[in-house]
């Protein structure tokens, strides 16, 4: 230790190298890259650095140690950030990673575990959703296109909300199977549109009803309530009575449930689709969550079973 002009200790590259086993090379590095800033310059012109560069060093080793990037500990360094700031940044950043290579992990199972004659069909599907995060781009935006255009943003957002289901935050191999297929329904040729204008009138007025409907059928599945699923769909069918200026009567039920039996056939768009988000989601009645991305899933399963007698969470069809 020495002093320098100013007389503030000062300690030397070598003396820094000795104490924490790093390099002269890797301590000028993090020097250049201003993690360490000098103090000064020796009268020979070697670097000479304050008191505190040693704790400051073996701060920056230890980070290092655990991956932390460059660019994060300059943050921090420079108190754009503190250390909580950055060990909580490098965790999210580290969650993240372990999640997209669980993706794949989950991926290469569903590949190695299904029959020969269906590998090249799954692999084709598979392979068509990429990252994961790209692919829930696109099923928003297959609504975004979907949806009548005109309706209210608000309500168009919490159809959206409700119907696309957020990646599975703990992916198998199955409900990574069953996004890639929602997903190919999404951006297929035969993909459809929701309901428009000249089909139920007041889109506005329809889509608000069935979300109401909605949320009334999570309440009864929470609560296990006749009565609740009766309000249920006493709401869901009013919604289309209404669009079309009708009363709610048994002959338009029974109108209504050969519309649903109709829909209910195999290649059926709406029928696949919801399959897929109930099987993404895990919200299969009468054990659904309450809310967030693909909350309708569970409610519209069970509105699905009410309305037609069909249920929405049947097996999955094997693929071609």
């Amino acid at each position: 230790m020495t002093h320098d002009t100013q007389g503030r200790d000062t300690v030397s590259i070598g003396e820094l190298a000795a104490r924490t086993g790093l390099s002269v090379k890797t301590i000028r590095y993090y020097s250049d890259a201003g993690l360490l800033p000098e103090s000064g310059r020796s009268p020979g012109g070697h670097r000479r650095y304050a008191a505190d560069a040693l704790s400051r060093l073996r701060l920056i080793q230890r980070l290092r140690a655990l991956g932390a990037s460059i660019a994060a500990i300059g943050a921090m360094t420079a108190g754009e950030r503190s250390l909580d700031e950055l060990l909580a940044c490098e965790l999210e950043a580290v969650q993240a990673k372990v999640r997209e290579m669980t993706w794949r992990q989950e991926m290469l199972r569903a590949l190695t575990d299904c029959p020969a004659p269906e590998k090249p069909h799954r692999l084709s599907l598979l392979a068509g959703v990429g990252r994961f995060d790209d692919a829930h781009d696109r099923l928003v935006r297959y609504w975004h296109w979907a949806l009548p255009p005109g309706l209210p943003h608000r309500l168009a957002q919490s159809v959206i909300d409700g119907a696309v289901p957020a990646p599975p935050a703990v992916p198998s191999a199955s409900s990574v199977l069953a996004y890639a297929e929602l997903h190919a329904l999404a951006v297929g040729d035969d993909r459809r549109r929701q309901p428009q204008r000249h089909q139920v009138g007041d889109v506005a007025s329809f889509y608000a009803g069935v979300l109401d409907a909605c949320t009334l059928a999570t309440e009864a599945l929470v609560a296990g309530c006749p009565d609740r699923h009766a309000e249920a769909l006493d709401h869901f069918v009013g919604a289309y009575a209404r669009v079309g200026d009708h009363d709610d009567t048994p002959a338009f039920r029974a109108h209504l449930r050969a519309r649903y039996r109709h829909g209910a056939r195999a290649g059926s768009f709406s029928l696949r689709y919801w399959r897929q988000v109930v099987a993404v989601t895990g919200q299969t009645p009468p054990c659904p969550t309450t809310s967030g991305p693909g909350h309708l899933a569970a409610p519209l399963a069970a509105l699905h079973q009410q309305v037609a007698g069909v249920p929405l969470t049947a097996n999955r069809p094997s693929a071609p």
